[in-house]
């Protein structure tokens, strides 16, 4: 089956269960942010059809980032077809103006993270999928991440690096929806805090412990999947 045809069979229903998720959250965009030349063209990371965008949805509290392309019907050397990497990733945030044009949106510190995300994802592959299945949830770090300076003190260590959770759940999203060839996840990322990070490694409960003690806490905190620059730390 050629790469065509995967996506002429699954293409549409790949995007209606996903945009369809977007929408029970907010009012989905129909403008994307795209690149005018594919970044996998100059050296990026290569996405599974290589198709590469982000989703903006809108609600009246707040706007809502996500990867579009991470999860397109892909046809590999080596296995069966997939909804690419089966997940795509999203960032929601209260921060920004809900009538933020589009391009506000992608330069914005909530534009930029959920795509630095995506953009590793791509690198890692099922490498992501596989440490969800063990860990549930984890956290990376983002070297060199750019916050407003009003923030830096409270979410970007000495190195100038952001910690960020991959993988909380609420009952605000689905945590999966069902793909034409896969369930397909939809992996919340959460800014982290100087102190919220250290603590998932600096603590006597161990590093899943912790993690799953810190998703306890915002769950208690409220806005669970949401981030914001001026949230209170939960350390």
């Amino acid at each position: 089956m050629t790469e065509s045809t995967i996506g002429d069979t699954y293409d549409a229903e790949t995007y209606r269960v996903l945009d369809a998720a977007w929408n029970s959250w907010g009012r989905l965009d129909t403008d994307v942010i795209a690149h005018l030349i594919n970044p996998a063209f100059m050296g990026g990371p290569q996405w599974p059809a290589l198709r590469q965008a982000h989703a903006i949805a809108r609600r009246d509290d707040g706007l809502l980032v996500a990867s579009s392309g991470l999860a397109d019907p892909t046809e590999w050397d080596d296995a069966e077809p997939t909804n690419g990497y089966e997940l795509e990733v999203f960032g929601i945030s209260g921060d920004l103006a809900v009538d933020s044009d589009t391009i506000s949106v992608a330069t914005s510190w909530l534009g930029q993270t959920v795509m630095t995300v995506s953009n590793l994802v791509a690198h890692y592959g099922f490498g992501v999928s596989e440490m969800l299945d063990r860990y549930e949830i984890f956290t990376i770090q983002l070297d060199d991440a750019r916050l407003p300076d009003e923030a830096t003190a409270t979410y970007l260590d000495e190195n100038g690096s952001l910690v960020v959770m991959l993988g909380l759940v609420d009952d605000e999203l689905p945590a999966t929806v069902p793909g034409p060839l896969a369930p397909i996840r939809l992996v919340n990322v959460k800014l982290l805090t100087v102190a919220e990070g250290r603590f998932c490694v600096n603590n006597s409960m161990g590093d899943g412990e912790a993690r799953h003690e810190l998703a306890r806490r915002f769950a208690a905190q409220g806005g669970i999947l949401w981030s914001g620059l001026t949230r209170p730390s939960v350390v």
